[in-house]
């Protein structure tokens, strides 16, 4: 009897560690995988104070989309949108990560109205907040800025306005106020793209006429060019060309298109860059570098600057600009240098897969066509964020705007310009080219397309 009592009093405890042990083992369990999800997102940059921000607006699916995203500011920024819908969350964050550059307000307003497969860029974003903009005529907008990239937002917003107010929905949208001019600006002190655009307009409206094409003399044609500013001689040809499909066009923009070598197709219109440029070279979309190129100095970058290689006058010239920034208490920080040919044709592909050809070529450069494969390019964030996507926003992005080109660096795909250098805007992008030519690029604002064609080809 007493046998019996000890055995069933061992079982009570054995069963009763049993229990015990797997309710804590249940326990750990749970609490080690909400502690790991925390850590995760620690890991990934986020403070505390953000982790219970993401936490307060986003269910548990949502987080977890989080996670596959490197750290973001504008993520946080995107959850206090006064328009932010959880359910878009996805879209959202899919939006952001083919565009970085994109505002918060900006990924909200195009996926909340369908627009998530837009091929975002700034002129959109200039468009969209226009003092003059009307929600309601966002699909006007659009289409207008198809069919008239050249126009800057203040025209498309203006003119587009103008012809709903005809209130004549049949009628097909027309440029108001006569030619269409360069949407480059400079100081008032330079002989800018600008103040020419506007004396040619005014000239060749003026002394011209606009006879039907097979009956415009050629003199009268070539007329139009001569004296403009960035004319090339070579290039007449192309010139009078393009203007007989672009009559709309001024002189001058017809010269900054050509001289760009936007006539030509990307990509198959191609030549070897000129090696013998050193560190003036030009590579896009019509100009290429040989697969087994490497640049002969490269040296490696001080983790206290950035990481990767870089041509040593190059990064000579960002030591020089770093020291000066950290008396501003600033740390640009680079995060992107050289690449190879190989390095590059993964990237592209791995573009091409998520977003397709079209949309990639917006952003990346194909493999052979990347200024990185120069040494002489590199992007940028900061030693706090080294995210690209957020260099916009901060202090160091201000200052090095203002004060790269003293140094010999220039931003290479600047606003309102992509249709020249065939890239979306790239605020973080910068590529050393020298103090002296730097200072003219950024006194006259124009890019390096428009700079190599005239000064150096």
């Amino acid at each position: 009897m007493e046998k019996k009592k000890k055995r069933k009093l061992k079982k009570g405890i054995i069963l009763f560690l049993i229990i015990f042990i797997l309710f804590w083992l249940f326990l750990g369990v749970y609490l080690f995988q909400h502690k790991s999800f925390d850590t995760k997102l620690k890991e990934h940059g986020y403070s505390k104070e953000e982790i219970q921000e993401l936490k307060s607006h986003l269910e548990k699916k949502n987080l977890e989309i989080v996670l596959e995203y490197d750290y973001q500011k504008t993520i946080l920024h995107i959850l206090n949108e006064k328009d932010f819908q959880e359910k878009y969350f996805s879209y959202y964050l899919k939006f952001l990560n083919r565009y970085p550059n994109a505002t918060s307000y900006d990924i909200v307003f195009f996926v909340n109205h369908g627009l998530e497969d837009i091929t975002y860029n700034p002129d959109l974003h200039d468009i969209i907040h226009h003092e003059k903009f009307k929600e309601e005529y966002l699909d006007d907008y659009l289409k207008y800025y198809e069919e008239h990239q050249e126009l800057d937002a203040e025209k498309i917003v203006i003119d587009v306005n103008t012809n709903k107010e005809e209130e004549d929905p049949n009628a097909n949208l027309k440029p108001v106020g006569g030619e269409v001019t360069s949407n480059s600006n400079s100081n008032s002190n330079q002989n800018s793209h600008k103040n020419s655009n506007s004396n040619s307009s005014s000239n060749s409206s003026s002394n011209t006429k606009d006879p039907k094409e097979e009956d415009i003399p050629l003199e009268e044609i070539t007329a139009l060019f001569l004296g403009k500013q960035y004319m090339v001689d070579r290039n007449m040809d192309r010139y009078r060309k393009y203007y007989l499909s672009h009559k709309n066009l001024s002189a001058d923009e017809i010269i900054t298109r050509v001289n760009s070598n936007i006539d030509l197709t990307a990509y198959k219109d191609v030549t070897a860059s000129d090696l013998g440029k050193g560190d003036l070279l030009i590579v896009n979309k019509y100009y290429y570098l040989d697969k087994n190129y490497v640049p002969s100095n490269l040296v490696a970058v001080n983790s206290k600057h950035g990481r990767g290689y870089l041509k040593k006058e190059a990064y000579d010239a960002f030591i020089e600009m770093y020291n000066d920034a950290v008396k501003e208490g600033l740390y640009p920080y680079i995060q992107s240098p050289y690449r190879s040919y190989s390095y590059q044709t993964t990237l592209y592909n791995n573009y091409v897969k998520r977003d397709g050809v079209k949309e990639a070529d917006t952003y990346s450069a194909r493999p052979g066509y990347s200024e990185h494969q120069t040494g002489l390019a590199m992007d940028l964030g900061t030693s706090k964020n080294h995210s690209i996507g957020d260099f916009e926003s901060s202090k160091e992005f201000t200052w090095v705007s203002k004060n790269a080109y003293k140094y010999g660096f220039i931003l290479r795909y600047p606003k309102n310009k992509q249709y020249l250098t065939g890239y979306m805007y790239e605020p973080w992008h910068y590529r050393y080219v020298g103090k002296e030519i730097a200072k003219y690029i950024y006194e006259n604002n124009i890019t390096y397309e428009e700079y190599f064609e005239y000064f150096l080809r």
